[in-house]
C-alpha cells in the first residue's frame, strides 16, 4: 500500500509539474528601423532593417508586407529570405520596398503644390520555420517622407567679350535649382540663343547630369555674334554700339517634369581698349 501511495504522489507531482512548465519562447524582433533608401521625382524606396532573435534554431523563410501611405494601403508583397537563426544571436534582416509618388506629370505638379511630407509605414510579418512548425513574427515601423518638389530654372548670368570689331562672344550660365533632399537627374536641357534678333546657336546639355540635394546645377551655353550669323556691316554696327539684345529659350526635362523657359535682356559689351 505504501508503494502504491508513493507512486500516486509521484504521478500527481509530475502532472502538476507538466501543467506549470513554461512554453518555449518563440522568435521575436528585437530591433527595427525604417529609412528612405532612395528617392527621385517620381519614386521612393523604403528599407526596413530588423534584428530577429530565435530562441530555437530555425530559418527565416519570407516576409509578408504592406506599404501604407497616409493611412491607405498602397502596395502589398512578399520578400523571400533564407536566413538561419542559431537560437543565440539575432540575425540581421533587410526588407526593401519601392513605390511611386505619382504616375503622371499632373500628379507631380499637384504634389509639388501640396508640399510637406507623407506618412509611410511598412508592416507585416516574418515567417520562421522551426522544425515542422512555421511561426510568424510581426513587424511595423513608420516615418515621414518628404514629397518631391519640382526643380526650377534661374535667370541666366552671363560673361561677354569683344573679340574684334566684327566678333563678340558670350557665355550664359543657366542655373537649375534642386530644392529636394535627394539628387535630381536631368534628362535634357535644350536651348536656343538669339542675339540681336537672329539665332546664333542651339543645342542640348545636361543629359544624365545629377544635381545634388538642395543645390544648383549650372550649365554653360556658349554663343557668338559674327558674320556667320549676321551681315558684316550689321555686326560691326552692333558691336560698336556695345549693346546686344538677347533671348535664351528652351526646355528642361527631368523625369515626368518638363518646363519651357524664355529669358530676354541686353548684353553690354566692355569698351574697346
Amino acid at each position: 500500500m505504501r508503494h502504491a501511495a508513493f507512486l500516486a504522489v509521484l504521478t500527481l507531482t509530475a502532472c502538476k509539474t507538466a501543467e506549470v512548465a513554461p512554453a518555449a519562447a518563440g522568435p521575436e524582433v528585437t530591433a527595427q528601423d525604417l529609412q528612405v533608401a532612395e528617392q527621385s521625382l517620381t519614386d521612393f524606396t523604403l528599407s526596413l532593417n530588423a534584428k530577429l532573435l530565435g530562441h530555437a534554431k530555425g530559418t527565416v523563410k519570407r516576409a509578408q508586407w504592406e506599404l501604407v501611405v497616409d493611412g491607405a494601403v498602397a502596395k502589398k508583397g512578399t520578400q523571400a529570405f533564407d536566413v538561419a537563426l542559431d537560437g543565440a544571436a539575432p540575425a540581421d534582416l533587410q526588407l526593401k520596398v519601392a513605390s511611386q509618388y505619382v504616375a503622371d506629370a499632373e500628379a507631380l505638379k499637384a504634389m509639388d503644390t501640396r508640399g510637406g511630407s507623407m506618412l509611410c509605414a511598412l508592416r507585416g510579418a516574418f515567417e520562421v520555420q522551426e522544425g515542422a512548425e512555421l511561426k510568424t513574427v510581426a513587424f511595423a515601423r513608420s516615418r515621414e517622407v518628404r514629397v518631391p518638389r519640382l526643380p526650377h530654372l534661374k535667370a541666366p548670368e552671363f560673361e561677354a567679350g569683344r573679340y574684334s570689331e566684327d566678333e563678340a562672344g558670350v557665355t550664359f550660365h543657366l542655373g537649375v535649382d534642386n530644392p529636394n533632399p535627394f539628387e535630381v537627374t536631368i534628362q535634357s536641357l535644350s536651348y536656343e540663343v538669339v542675339l540681336a534678333g537672329k539665332k546664333v546657336t542651339d543645342g542640348d546639355v545636361g543629359k544624365g547630369e545629377r544635381i545634388r540635394p538642395a543645390s544648383t546645377g549650372v550649365f554653360d551655353l556658349e554663343a557668338k555674334l559674327s558674320q556667320e550669323s549676321h551681315p558684316a556691316a550689321e555686326v560691326k554696327k552692333i558691336i560698336k554700339s556695345r549693346s546686344i539684345p538677347y533671348e535664351v529659350k528652351g526646355q528642361l526635362q527631368a523625369g515626368l517634369f518638363s518646363a519651357p523657359f524664355t529669358y530676354t535682356g541686353t548684353i553690354t559689351l566692355p569698351a574697346a581698349k
